[in-house]
C-alpha cells in the first residue's frame, strides 16, 4: 500500500482548460484522460488524501469516487461547491 498527496483536478470544471492552458477540448475529454492517468498509479488498496478542488460539478463526485483506484479522504478547497455548508465545515471526508 502506498499513501498519495494530491489536489486540484477540477473534475468537471470548463473554466479551468483555458485557465491553465490544458490540452483537452472538453471537460469530458479532460475527466477521461485523468481518470486513467490516477489509475495508472494509483493502485487498488492505495490510500489518496486529497487536498482540495476535486470536482467542479456535484454529479460528477460519487461517479468518479467509485471509479478512482485507492481510499479517498477529501479535503474540501474553495472550489469544491459541491459540498453542502456542513460537510466544508468538517476536516475531512472518506470515501
Amino acid at each position: 500500500m502506498k499513501t498519495w498527496f494530491t489536489s486540484d483536478h477540477h473534475f468537471g470544471h470548463a473554466n479551468i482548460i483555458r485557465y491553465c492552458n490544458r490540452p483537452f477540448v472538453s471537460t469530458h475529454a479532460m475527466n477521461v484522460a485523468m481518470e486513467a492517468a490516477w489509475d495508472q498509479v494509483v493502485g487498488t488498496d492505495d490510500l489518496v488524501y486529497y487536498l482540495g478542488n476535486f470536482a467542479m460539478n456535484v454529479r460528477l463526485v460519487p461517479f468518479l469516487l467509485s471509479r478512482l483506484n485507492g481510499t479517498k479522504i477529501l479535503i474540501p478547497g474553495n472550489h469544491d461547491k459541491c459540498w453542502r455548508k456542513t460537510e466544508r465545515n468538517q476536516a475531512t471526508r472518506s470515501y
